[in-house]
């Protein structure tokens, strides 16, 4: 059963531009219909984006939450201080 969908004109330019890309990368074309229904698959997947997108925060933020976000953080090995960070971040003089 098809169902019409409407998208901003936006919204179907970033479609178009996925679309090309595609063909680039896969060497073949997928239609529209084809590419929306992959990207709900993955995001029935992965619920992440989803609980990212609508949730509010909880106070105070629960441990298994920290954890998820402690186990992103990855040392680069460099160091630094508070002045370059506040200088990057907020554009502070040099």
């Amino acid at each position: 059963m098809a169902t019409t969908v409407r998208l901003s004109e936006k919204t179907n330019a970033k479609l178009d531009r996925l679309q090309a890309k595609i063909v680039l990368k896969a060497g073949r074309k997928l239609s529209k219909e084809q590419i929306l229904d992959r990207l709900i698959e993955e995001g029935l997947r992965k619920d992440d984006w989803i609980a990212f997108h609508g949730a509010r925060v909880r106070y105070p933020v629960p441990d298994r939450a920290w954890k998820k976000v402690l186990s992103h953080i990855r040392d680069w090995g460099v160091e630094t201080r508070e002045e370059d960070v506040d200088r990057y971040v907020y554009g502070g003089r040099d």
